[in-house]
């Protein structure tokens, strides 16, 4: 059949046979009904004969006659025009079933299958990329159509419909905007490769480069589509991984979605898992059912276009042996924009040693690239923003942790861009720590933590006798150790200190197991001389500036790097050979493949513990230290006991130690720290400890009401003195809590305040001479009087408010935390975090003065700063007694003077300072021969009492006085209520 055989065009329009007209309904025959009628009439009047009357009914007779005999003649003219009718319209359909398989054929051979091509001899190959492709057969619309259909034509309008369609026809799907396919993988990837090589049959390999992932992508790799001229059309096949999400995919295809010079074709389980923006989806269901999905028009069910590996791997053979013949060159291997690990990923090696740490981490020109850290024994990984430099070292990490069990190798993460850049590979049994700019005493821990490091292992190597880490048993675990330092620049600006510990690595990590991988941005200029000359490994990403490039490699190219393709880099693994290699997308399910598969092996050491918590209780120090922890128990090493104040961390020694208190030895106790910082919670744990052993009598709380606070701090000072009476003897303190000391006697008159500064000072001094332990708590070391702070040599550090009050109370300034959890601080010169303890609950201590009474046998002296009033309060609760008021004159104070020298009671002599002070003589034979009552403050107490000492402090809530009676001891009472 030609060409023009099958050319619709050169074929007549199609018209349909028109409808046959309705036959016209025949008049009734009237006057031929009456013309015999009246003849009939006429000669029955001519002739007289009744017989001619007859012949009248035939005239109805024949008219009726007529009119039956031209319905039959109509009805079968419209049966022939019928039958008539019907035959041309089988002919019709006929020739639409003609045209149909005229046009069917005409659309396969401008569209035919994959399968088809290499029927039709050599490709004609144009540029720029085809259009649209086939992706199926199924129903299409026809371009054949029938002229003369009427709507009131049923018949008709049935055939328009069916020849507006055309069956078993190949279904196109547009290339711009990309094409995706999901479903099964199998039955996914069978239909993409259909499409893949359509393209490669219509496109020119001089000016076209297809370029796919490795995994199930093989065969690519064989089609002679490798231009790499600047104006090369792209077509990149891309394939998202079940679980990994879009990301994966779209990283790679992003760019080429929508470009007019490429375009991507995409394999999914699922149409969320596509790289955003592509416009078509072909949904593959089953071998013989699919659905095409195009943005803005309907979907539509077809049979897909499959194609199995083996016949693209014949394609792409039979298109590599036309390109030969017509001189097309081949050239270089395209390395793939994007390649996943998995394809990459060894077995397991449970056997493997230690003198390897060789792992692929993607593919270069020759092949898959491998990279052995051990004979760098360092890394220098350099890399503009966005270069894909985070996502190489996490593939790398991948590789070595695939092949390699936590017990051959550790790593050590560290990433000053928050730590996100590690988040996937946390999950390994092999990463140890990691280290981020979000918490600087965390880096701080890590300087040291690395030098401990170092130490261990040059102790296990010499226990061993071994010279380096490969001379070790099997049976001496210890993990080849790599540090991997995202934006070290970053950290190096945060940490200089760090650059000494990095050249001490970088000087003795290959004997000892540690290795260094470091990546920034810029290299040069940031990682010193004495660490570059180690790092055997160098790779750079895309740089900015060629320098960098020729810094970190010796040779330029790396500034050149195509900026959309992530990922893509130069390396010198060690031996002086460059070669550009792209790096492998470890996905987040194939990390956790390979977790899983080392779910069963021991954890490695780390070089250092975790932050201490947060919270300690004194039942979680145990847990606290864990195997780790240098302990401290209830005894010292002089046998002394000994209170647990909280745990130290010692980074530098990579341990816990209990940081423990002995009075006996140690002295007193001094916690400091700003409000909130956990002081109370601190000594009411070190109250919860001597509780414990020595039961809740055994500790003394110096707090509540003044009066309390004074009254405990005399009875211990009594106690330290040797004047304690036989209650206070019997007496079995062990620990004295003061908290808030700055508090504790603010408001007090100066003379008590100092006195009470003073007991505290020789309760110091004491604890260490056999006394009840001291414990204080203070908010600042200058609230503290000088007899306290000199007497107390054991600090406790919490949170300052300052960087300088922290200094100035003796810590180190270079361990303040201003955001410091309460019980956080300082041990000598350590971090720590204390113990805590809630308080019990009880009332404020407060002690409950004796009334006043006045003694009728001795006269009863009155210094009031109010004399009016009490002496009416006196008149009022003691009617029976003399009462005579100084204010009332010289004769008042005769007869005051008088009562006294006869030492008769019931006189009560009421005055105020200055009326006693006036009468000196008066208020000197008081004192000697009367009861004083003081009911006042200083002035009344120095005007009549004078020599008595410092008096008993009063509570300032309540009305109280003083009281000196017959044996000259001045006590505290409660003023009588009228």
């Amino acid at each position: 059949m030609t060409d023009a055989a099958t050319s619709l065009e050169a074929l007549p329009a199609l018209h349909v046979p028109p409808l046959p007209t309705e036959p016209a309904r025949s008049p009734f025959p009237w006057l031929a009904t009456a013309a015999p009628v009246a003849g009939a009439v006429a000669i029955w009047a001519i002739t007289g004969s009744v017989v001619s009357l007859a012949f009248a009914a035939l005239g109805p007779l024949v008219a009726i006659a007529a009119v039956l005999d031209a319905r039959r003649t109509a009805r079968r003219t419209r049966r022939r025009q019928l039958v008539h009718r019907e035959g041309e319209f089988g002919r019709l359909r006929s020739e639409v079933a003609r045209r149909h398989d005229l046009e069917r054929v005409a659309a396969w051979r401008r569209s035919p299958p994959a399968r088809a091509l290499a029927s039709h001899g050599a490709p004609a190959w144009s540029f720029p990329l085809p259009e649209a492709v086939v992706v199926g057969s199924g129903i299409v619309r026809s371009r054949l159509s029938i002229e003369g259909v009427r709507v009131e034509d049923p018949d008709a309008v049935r055939l328009a419909a069916d020849a507006a369609v055309l069956a078993d026809a190949p279904v196109c799907a547009p290339l711009a905007g990309g094409i995706g396919f999901v479903g099964e993988p199998a039955l996914a990837r069978a239909s993409a490769r259909a499409a893949i090589v359509q393209v490669a049959e219509a496109t020119d390999p001089s000016r076209c480069r297809i370029v796919g992932p490795s995994t199930a992508w093989d065969w690519l790799v064989d089609l002679p589509h490798r231009s790499s001229t600047a104006d090369a059309a792209v077509l990149r096949v891309v394939e998202a991984v079940a679980g990994a999400g879009v990301s994966d995919a779209a990283a790679s295809a992003r760019a080429e979605v929508g470009d007019r010079d490429g375009a991507v074709i995409a394999v999914a389980p699922d149409a969320a898992s596509l790289p955003p923006g592509v416009r078509t989806v072909v949904e593959v269901m089953a071998p013989r059912s699919a659905l095409l999905h195009v943005i803005g028009a309907d979907s539509r069910a077809l049979e897909p276009e499959l194609l199995s590996q083996a016949e693209a791997g014949r394609a792409t053979d039979r298109l590599a042996r036309i390109a030969a013949r017509a001189g097309i060159a081949s050239g270089p291997a395209v390395l793939p924009d994007s390649i996943g690990l998995g394809g990459l990923l060894p077995a397991p090696d449970p056997t493997a040693d230690r003198s390897s740490l060789s792992a692929t981490i993607g593919v270069g020109a020759d092949g898959p690239v491998a990279i052995d850290l051990v004979a760098g024994p360092h890394a220098i990984v350099a890399g503009t923003s966005g270069s894909g430099k985070s996502e190489l070292l996490v593939a790398w990490i991948a590789a070595m942790a695939a092949r390699y069990a936590p017990d051959r190798v550790a790593f050590l993460l560290v990433d000053f861009k928050g730590g996100a850049a590690f988040e996937p590979v946390r999950v390994l049994p092999h990463a140890v720590g990691l280290v981020t700019d979000l918490d600087e005493d965390e880096a701080a821990r890590a300087v040291e933590s690395i030098r401990a490091e170092l130490r261990h292992r040059e102790r296990v190597l010499a226990e061993s006798g071994a010279r380096s880490i490969t001379e070790l048993s099997g049976a001496v675990t210890l993990p080849r150790l790599v540090v991997v330092v995202d934006e070290f620049q970053a950290m190096m600006e945060r940490f200089a200190e760090l650059g000494a510990v990095v050249a001490d690595v970088a000087a003795r990590g290959r004997s000892l197991g540690v290795h260094l991988v470091l990546a920034a941005q810029r290299p040069n200029g940031v990682v010193r001389e004495q660490v570059s000359a180690n790092c055997g490994i160098r790779m750079s990403l895309r740089v900015l500036d060629r320098a960098d490039g020729v810094a970190v490699l010796g040779v330029d190219g790396a500034e050149r790097l195509d900026p959309s393709r992530p990922g893509r880099a130069l390396v010198d693994p060690g031996d002086g050979r460059v070669v550009e290699f792209q790096s492998a997308l470890a996905a987040r399910a194939e990390i956790a493949g390979i977790a899983a598969a080392h779910a069963g092996s021991a954890p490695p050491r780390r070089p250092w513990l975790d932050p201490l918590p947060s919270s300690i209780g004194p039942d979680d120090v145990d847990a606290v230290l864990g195997a780790d922890g240098a302990g401290g128990g209830a005894v010292d090493s002089t046998g002394s006991a000994a209170l647990i104040l909280g745990v130290a961390d010692e980074p530098a020694a990579q341990r816990r130690i209990v940081a423990t208190w002995t009075p006996a030895v140690d002295g007193a106790l001094v916690v400091l720290g700003a409000q909130g910082s956990g002081r109370t919670a601190l000594i009411e744990a070190l109250a919860m400890q001597v509780a414990r052993r020595h039961g809740t009598a055994a500790v003394l709380r110096v707090e509540g009401a003044r009066s309390a606070v004074w009254d405990a701090l005399a009875t211990l000072r009594r106690r330290t003195t040797g004047q304690a009476g036989p209650d206070e003897e019997a007496s079995a303190v062990r620990l004295v809590l003061v908290d808030d000391v700055e508090l504790r006697f603010a408001g007090w008159p100066e003379e008590h305040r100092l006195a009470a500064l003073e007991a505290l000072g020789e309760l110091i001094r004491a604890s260490r001479a056999g006394g009840p332990a001291v414990a204080l708590a203070a908010g600042r070391s200058a609230a503290l009087g000088s007899a306290v702070r000199d007497g107390a040599a054991v600090h406790v550090l919490l949170r300052h408010a300052s960087r300088g009050d922290l200094v100035h109370a003796g810590g180190d300034g270079r361990l303040h935390r201003g955001a410091a959890p309460p019980g956080a601080g300082q041990w000598r010169g350590h971090p720590a975090q204390f113990l805590r303890a809630d308080r019990p609950t009880a009332p404020a201590p407060r002690v409950e003065a004796p009334p006043l009474r006045f003694d009728t046998a001795r006269p009863v002296a009155v210094a009031s700063a109010r004399p009016g009033v009490d002496a009416d309060a006196i008149g009022r609760i003691a009617p029976e007694v003399e009462l005579i008021r100084l204010a009332d004159g010289p004769d008042a104070a005769r007869r005051a003077r008088h009562a006294i020298d006869s030492g008769g009671g019931g006189v009560v002599i009421v005055g105020d300072a200055d009326a006693w002070a006036a009468d000196w003589g008066l208020a000197a034979a008081a004192r000697s021969r009367a009861d004083l009552v003081v009911h006042g403050s200083g002035p009344e107490s120095r005007a009549l009492v004078r020599d008595a000492g410092i008096l008993p402090l009063l509570d300032v809530d309540r009305d109280q006085c003083w009281f000196t009676g017959v044996d000259r001891t001045t006590e505290r009472a409660a003023w009588p209520v009228a």
